[in-house]
């Protein structure tokens, strides 16, 4: 004798289980920290926020030369002249710019107070020893990233629920 057909489960029955499912899966209480090359697939279980600026200074975005506020408005014709300075690469600091000054700066250097614009090498050439022209019109700002202009401290970065 064949037995009778189970009766199906109630939509409301069917949700409830799902959602009973769901909420194990997506619960934090078991949550484990694992290294960045081992979190392919996997659930972020909170929001990641940046403990730090990126980058950490205001600093050059390419290689060439700093130079001072002060002098901008004469820069902003080509063929000024100016003194070079200093010589600033990645992980120095400068001194401060002094008007009619430059400093030869590297990509990633910090930028040193009283620094108006970077300008890139391409649009300089040197007159003499020490002393360098400036070829093209130089801008306010040009070529300097901004300290956390990338990531700014206390951003989020990563949101709770993204796969991985």
């Amino acid at each position: 004798m064949a037995q009778a057909p189970k009766s199906l489960m109630s939509l409301d029955e069917a949700w409830s289980r799902l959602s009973e499912s769901l909420n194990h899966l997506l619960s934090t209480e078991a949550q484990e920290e694992v290294l960045s090359d081992q979190a392919l697939g996997r659930v972020l279980a909170q929001d990641i926020v940046s403990p730090v600026d990126v980058p950490p200074h205001d600093n050059s975005a390419m290689d060439g030369y700093a130079v001072a506020k002060a002098d901008l408005a004469a820069l902003a014709q080509p063929g000024s002249t100016l003194v070079v300075a200093q010589r600033i690469a990645a992980g120095q600091m400068g001194a401060a710019l002094q008007a009619g000054t430059c400093a030869r700066i590297f990509t990633g250097a910090p930028i040193p107070e009283g620094t108006g614009a970077v300008v890139m090498q391409e649009h300089v050439e040197a007159v003499s020893e020490g002393l360098v022209r400036f070829t093209e019109p130089v801008k306010p700002g040009q070529n300097i990233r901004c300290r956390g202009e990338d990531i700014a401290s206390g951003s989020k970065v990563l949101t709770q629920g993204d796969r991985k």
